[in-house]
């Protein structure tokens, strides 16, 4: 945190910041750089959304019992202001049909999944397919996680938020050879064991009944290897359930690692509506340089979603806008203006920054942003697919500096506020749920 200055001196440098700010701009504007921020995502087209909205009008008619959206993203999606607030919204208007799956155990720090409390203790031994370092490809399903117990004294719970219950639990393992037994309590009583020994590593699901329930506990029983994939929760009675899985710092090629075999298998008894895919922050703070053709990559990860989950609608969610001001700067960093890159700073900008080039010290959109978003919406149009702009709900260029002067950003102006991440997920969910009401 920097120190504290006197009132006077902090008025004096807003002066000076917006004085710098509007010579910035004005650079970049005689640059031939456009600063004119969007104010409103385009809407989707009748078709792109048509299973989507089939599936909610069937739901609303009685005619099935849910209708299940999965969300797949990076950071944005994994602390679940986003993705727990859009549940709460279409459960809202269409029904509460549950949590929905969610990765085993608590796999990452800061794991704050909305609706449930989980929690994990002994010696699990958590595998990720956003990391390289462990050589495991291929072991992965929807989750992204697979998370190995040993002993009894390995527990995991998952306990539903108050005045929340439950009616069914499925549990997802990996039988392998060797592979030990799996105790399940829900409540508190024994409710089933689950055999994990397998000739081949293959996905193995597990259904248990449990009217009004609130507690599910996980325990290996310590004669073998425990893999687990993922467990969910869902209610009787028809409504909505988002399942969202969110991976830290990821780019979309963490779904390289993943084995369509089994996702493929989990898309069949999930039967999505809609799909949402959101990443791109990472990728927009790489080296543009290292992307390479980027849109032909985005387009084979979405194709293989597609293939997945055929009658699923699927929206590609833009990466929002996030800021950067480099290292090199300085640390008083919330004084610095924000203004967009000139277009001779974004076309030589991996070189500028290497260089320590001090004209980049104020907050800006690192170049390889807008080019990521660019190519993601190039494959919307290309495989006629609803692209969301997510900058747009922020004003556009310099929008996550504006939404943390408005503290609905943090500091880093890359990770939103709650505040922020629910009107962002106030917006999807009007731009999805405008041809709904036309109907």
């Amino acid at each position: 945190m920097p120190p504290l200055r006197s009132a006077a001196a902090l008025v004096v440098a807003g002066i000076l910041g917006l004085v710098t700010a509007a010579c910035i701009g004005q650079t970049a504007a005689e640059d031939g750089a456009s600063n004119d921020p969007q104010v409103a995502a385009n809407p989707p087209n009748p078709g792109q959304l048509a299973n989507f909205h089939k599936a909610l009008a069937d739901l609303q008619g009685r005619r099935t019992g849910r209708v299940t959206i999965v969300q797949i993203g990076d950071s944005h999606t994994a602390s679940d202001h986003f993705s727990g607030r859009l549940r709460e919204l279409f459960q809202q208007r269409f029904g509460d049909g549950g949590r929905g799956m969610l990765p085993p155990g608590s796999p990452f720090p800061y794991y704050r999944p909305y609706q449930v409390e989980v929690s994990q203790s002994g010696r699990w031994e958590v595998l990720s397919s956003n990391s390289s370092a462990n050589g495991d490809a291929g072991i992965y399903g929807l989750s992204g996680f697979v998370v190995r117990g040993r002993t009894p004294t390995d527990t995991m719970t998952l306990n539903a938020s108050e005045g929340r219950v439950f009616d069914r639990i499925e549990v997802e393992v990996m039988r392998q050879p060797g592979g030990g037994a799996l105790d399940v309590f829900i409540d508190g009583r024994s409710a089933g064991v689950i055999d994990t020994k397998g000739s081949i590593y293959d996905l193995h699901r597990r259904s248990f009944d449990a009217p009004g329930s609130a507690y599910v506990e996980l325990r290996p029983r310590g004669n073998g290897t425990v893999d687990i994939a993922d467990w969910a929760v869902y209610r009787r009675g028809p409504g909505v359930v988002l399942t969202s899985h969110g991976f830290s710092g990821a780019q979309v090629k963490l779904l390289d690692r993943w084995n369509f075999h089994f996702v493929a298998e989990q898309m069949r008894n999930l039967r999505p509506a809609l799909i949402i895919l959101a990443f791109g922050t990472n990728e927009g703070f790489a080296p543009q340089e290292r992307l390479g053709d980027y849109a032909a990559e985005f387009r084979s990860r979405v194709q293989a979603l597609r293939q997945a989950a055929p009658g699923a609608s699927i929206v590609i969610v833009g990466p929002p806008d996030a800021n950067r001001l480099p290292s090199y700067c300085g640390r008083i960093k919330g004084e610095r203006p924000c203004a967009p890159l000139s277009r001779s700073e974004a076309a030589d900008y991996s070189h500028r920054l290497a260089g320590g080039d001090r004209a980049l010290c104020r907050w800006h959109t690192p170049a390889a942003v807008d080019y990521v978003r660019r190519a993601q919406q190039q494959v919307a149009r290309q495989m006629n697919v609803y692209f969301w702009d997510w900058s747009s709900v922020q004003g556009g260029t310099c929008g996550a500096d504006r939404w943390t002067r408005q503290e609905l950003a943090h500091r880093d102006r890359v990770h939103m506020r709650q505040d922020g991440y629910w009107q962002s997920a106030d917006s999807l969910f009007e731009t999805l749920m405008r041809g709904y009401r036309n109907r």
